[in-house]
């Protein structure tokens, strides 16, 4: 597949090097000389050149390819971008975007017709994924799959909790029918777990379960359930305000910012929420407000050096739990490893997102989540797919694969050695980034 991406910074490159590494034909643009000067990376063409020129987007191969993705930081550049591609042949166009009327029915139509088959607005993805993390405060990450019949959750396990010190058979023995341990994080390092290894203090495990199930997770993790309700955000942006829209009333919102224009628009836009501006010391803003009374800090504001200081402040000031918006992906392991709390991290989001919707167009529901070294992905198992062979203990997977969960006729189970996977069915997979064709392949041929 030929594919042109617009845009060389973090999500356009992440998305550059996983499709490369599937030997695509990829070329990666932007007008910046100085970020194509710095990728050296195999099989990845890269040109300078801008992403709204005519010139420039015939020179890059547009009007031959099967793919165009603008992903540049401005949105207008990238809506112009990929009309331009449409009309010079592309034969299909993805956007980011930063406006939530976008995701609307009727505006999705609208740009259809003129020339961007989908939008990626990241905004509603990070906002959707700490409403997630408010909603089970106990874990670390919550993220729907496959359309809500299966959940992955990653929690914080420490000495004390029934499964630290278990052998992940003895573990499966136990809650084959709860939950499977898909993956986990120690220090630096994600592990594809085998049956022989060993849960540990501090690691992050990643469950894939049944929703109806999550409390099983939560006793096996040695967790209490706990029910916030007052939340303050620091921070008064699009992702802020994103949040509150999947936030339900119960919610007692502060938000701390201090540009004045900014204060004003949370106001315009979340009225019911409580907004103080000016504020440019937050520790005081943060004892003034008690915040050891308030049950979760949110801190999404523009420097991630920043949230991540404020977040350890309300932790040692005895906030229950904390969320930290990372604006590099390189950070999200070094915040996770100071026990802050939930990490989000928007362009791992946004590059997860479009790579799911590559990976299966014809999926609306699809998602794809990024454990930063590996991806979480669901896909249907095709009429005579290798993966539909044999039961699973059979198959002999490649090394750090593992199947999660999987949903037949609309009901999620979670996958053992036993389980036989039948044409239709929507599994969840976790992989390494380089094998995600592989396992593709599993699945079609």
């Amino acid at each position: 597949m030929k594919i042109v991406i617009a845009g060389a910074q973090e999500v356009g490159t992440h998305l550059a090097k996983l499709l490369a590494k599937e030997n695509h034909d990829v070329v990666l643009m932007d007008s910046d000389i100085k970020l194509i000067s710095q990728l050296t990376f195999m099989n990845l063409m890269t040109m300078v050149g801008k992403p709204t020129s005519i010139h420039s987007l015939k020179e890059a191969g547009v009007p031959e390819c099967n793919l165009f993705i603008a992903v540049t930081p401005d949105e207008s550049t990238n809506i112009h971008a990929c009309i331009l591609a449409a009309n010079l042949g592309a034969r299909r166009t993805m956007a980011r975007v930063d406006n939530y009327e976008t995701q609307k029915a009727d505006s999705a139509e609208f740009y259809k017709r003129i020339g961007i088959s989908d939008l990626v607005y990241p905004e509603m993805l990070g906002g959707q994924f700490i409403a997630a993390a408010i909603s089970r405060p106990w874990a670390r990450q919550s993220v729907s799959l496959c359309d809500g019949n299966l959940l992955l959750l990653a929690v914080k396990v420490r000495d004390g909790a029934p499964i630290v010190g278990q052998k992940l058979m003895d573990i499966g023995r136990m809650h084959h029918e709860a939950f499977h341990v898909a993956a986990i994080r120690r220090d630096e390092d994600l592990i594809i777990p085998r049956g022989n290894d060993v849960v540990q203090n501090e690691d992050l495990v990643y469950f894939v379960t049944l929703p109806h199930k999550a409390d099983v997770v939560r006793f096996a993790c040695g967790k209490k359930n706990r029910d916030l309700r007052r939340i303050i955000v620091l921070g008064g942006n699009r992702l802020g305000i994103q949040l509150c829209y999947y936030l339900n009333r119960k919610y007692d919102i502060v938000f701390i910012e201090d540009d004045e224009l900014n204060a004003n628009h949370v106001m315009d836009s979340v009225p019911q929420v409580k907004v103080i501006k000016g504020m440019k010391n937050y520790i005081e803003t943060l004892q003034d407000l008690n915040i050891n009374e308030h049950d979760t800090f949110v801190a999404v504001g523009p420097d991630s050096d920043s949230n991540i200081l404020a977040c350890l402040t309300a932790k040692k000031m005895g906030v229950g739990k904390s969320i930290v918006e990372v604006g590099d992906v390189e950070q999200v392991t070094m915040a996770q490893n100071l026990n802050i709390g939930s990490t989000v991290n928007k362009k791992s989001l946004t590059a997860a997102s479009i790579y799911q919707i590559l990976l299966d167009s014809d999926k609306t529901n699809a998602k794809c989540f990024s454990l930063i070294d590996a991806e979480v992905v669901d896909l249907t198992a095709q009429n005579n797919a290798s993966i539909t062979l044999k039961p699973v203990m059979e198959l002999r997977l490649p090394k750090g694969i593992t199947l999660g969960g999987l949903v037949r006729n609309g009901v999620g189970q979670t996958v053992t050695g036993q389980t036989h996977i039948q044409p239709g069915d929507q599994v969840v997979v976790i992989c390494p980034n380089e094998s995600i064709a592989t396992v593709q392949e599993l699945f079609t041929k």
